[in-house]
């Protein structure tokens, strides 16, 4: 009986093959050369296949090793930027200090920020003192608090007001800051000696003047955003009254259901401890905002200071 290479291949049976026609044998053999050659091809393709992802391979962990070396080296400078920021940071006059009891909290978000302070000694021997919040974050906000910083401390020679002191370094600051996309809120507090007088552009304030509260007007605009005049204010400030300045990045940090620990809540808890020290007013500020906030999400600058 002879039968057809199908009926073959399709009982699955080698005995059968005597069966098989001299064609269907032709057949079958070539079918099996086709086979061996597609066979052939497929080994050699993964072959190479292989020995191309063992090369990739070799070149992943050459990059990684570069990658790790050129890390490691981005934070050999972020350090070094740190430190360069942390000793811009200023420490209170000397002769400030006989005058007005200061507490400082002072945390950027990442090694560098844009988060920045100062205070200033103005011509007449008074004292003035300066927050600041560089849009951004990191490396590129922290250059342009070194370079505020400069600017300020070279307008402090020649002008004793806030608004002079702000409208100049605006305006010399005006293009390079719109050149490089940046802007910065500002808060800048010069101290009579019954007073004191302040522009506030984006910046917040709060003042406790006896059984009065005052907080800051803030109608100015921020630093690099406009070419216009600022307003200046003044507010009586004795012996004992208290000045607090900060930025938003307590205010504006959530709680884990997304709601805002807020300008009344922080300025509450100042206003409770205003008979404490300086120092310890900011210490329950930091406390009461470490337990409300899930995570910090922005640089965060607060001053507290008191007219002894």
């Amino acid at each position: 009986m002879t039968l057809t290479l199908d009926e073959v291949l399709a009982q699955n049976d080698p005995s059968k093959l005597e069966q098989l026609s001299k064609d269907d044998l032709h057949r079958l053999f070539w079918r099996f050369k086709g086979q061996q050659k597609a066979w052939d091809r497929d080994k050699a393709f993964w072959q190479s296949t292989n020995e191309n992802l063992k090369v990739a391979y070799e070149r992943l962990d050459e990059q990684e090793r570069e990658l790790a070396r050129a890390y490691g080296i981005i934070q050999e400078d972020l350090s070094v930027a740190h430190n360069v920021q942390r000793a811009l940071l200023p420490r209170v006059l000397g002769e400030m200090a006989d005058e007005i009891e200061v507490g400082v909290y002072h945390k950027q978000l990442t090694e560098v920020g844009g988060d920045y302070y100062d205070f200033f000694r103005l011509p007449n021997n008074r004292f003035a003192v300066g927050v600041f919040d560089i849009s951004g974050h990191g490396v590129s906000s922290a250059l342009i608090t070194a370079f505020l910083k400069a600017q300020f401390m070279q307008v402090m020679e020649h002008f004793d007001s806030p608004q002079g002191i702000v409208e100049w370094v605006n305006r010399t600051s005006f293009d390079f800051l719109r050149e490089v996309r940046k802007y910065a809120t500002v808060n800048l507090v010069t101290f009579d000696p019954d007073g004191i007088r302040y522009v506030s552009g984006g910046g917040y304030g709060l003042l406790l003047h006896g059984e009065e509260t005052f907080q800051f007007e803030k109608k100015n605009h921020f630093l690099g955003l406009r070419l216009k005049p600022y307003r200046e204010f003044a507010l009586p400030f004795a012996s004992g009254d208290l000045l607090a300045l900060y930025t938003d990045g307590m205010v504006e940090a959530q709680n884990k259901d997304g709601i805002d620990y807020s300008v009344r809540r922080l300025n509450d808890v100042i206003n409770r401890n205003r008979n404490e020290p300086c120092e310890d007013i900011v210490a329950r500020c930091v406390e009461d905002y470490t337990a409300f906030r899930a995570q910090d999400t922005d640089d965060i600058t607060l001053i507290v200071l008191r007219r002894r």
